[in-house]
Order: structure tokens, then sequence, then C-alpha cells
């Protein structure tokens, strides 16, 4: 399975405005730099092992969906309904302001997976273009 930035990015960037955190939150949290997390934020220009020492510091945050996009956002609670490192850390379940943006985030991520997904399926018809093109000038040769 290939790994997306891009979407690793959005994904981040996801989670981060539903924490609510802002880069100087981030800076403070990660003690990453701002040039590097702006970078993930955005989906560009990082590498794997930067991320991983970003993401470590967020213990709530499940990293196969990051990665992936797999299983949810936040690893599972304890069976009280808390988080299984401490109340900070989970999501803020009476933020109803933030149901639209999550929402519009939602249909942002979706539609890029989607997007990724048929990116293969122009691949196969450009493919089918150039063999039909070549088949074609062969028997023009011939």
């Amino acid at each position: 399975m290939a790994i997306d930035i891009q979407q690793i990015g959005k994904r981040f960037r996801f989670y981060t405005s539903i924490k609510e955190l802002e880069m100087p939150q981030l800076l403070e949290m990660t003690g990453g730099d701002e040039a590097v997390l702006a970078n993930i934020l955005s989906g560009k220009n990082y590498l794997l092992d930067e991320l991983v020492a970003i993401v470590k510091n967020f213990h709530d945050l499940n990293t196969k969906w990051l990665i992936y996009g797999e299983g949810g956002m936040f690893k599972p609670m304890d069976e009280d309904g808390t988080c299984k490192d401490n109340h900070k850390d989970c999501l803020k379940k009476d933020k109803t302001a933030y149901l639209k943006q999550m929402q519009n985030m939602l249909i942002e991520l979706d539609a890029a997976e989607v997007a990724k997904g048929h990116h293969a399926d122009v691949d196969a018809l450009k493919a089918k273009l150039e063999e039909y093109k070549a088949s074609q000038d062969n028997s023009m040769a011939e």
C-alpha cells in the first residue's frame, strides 16, 4: 500500500482542527520545527522520520488512520468513555460549532480519496490508448 503524503497532511490538518490546535500549540507540544510542521500540514516536502517524530506526541491519534486512512481517527477509549491516556487527549464531544467544519473537511478528504482511487483507472485508460495507438501505427506500417 502506497503512502500519500498529501493525504497524510489533510488527515493531520483535520485532526489538529478538531483538537483546536494552532501552530504555536503544535510547536510547544512537539518541540518540532515550524517549517517541518507546516510541510506536514500542507502535505509536501517532508520525511516520514519527521512525521514519526511529530506524531509520537499525540497519544490519542490512530497512526494507521493518519497514514493509510484505515480505522478511526482516535485510538479506542476505555469502557467508561475516557481516553486511555487522559481526558485532555480525547475529542471534545460538546463542540457542536465544529460539526460543519468537520463535515466540510470530511467531504474534502472523501473527494481526495475518490480522486486518488480513480487515478489508477486513468492510468489504465492511458495505457490502453497507447496500446491502441501503437497497434494502429503497426497496421499502417504494414
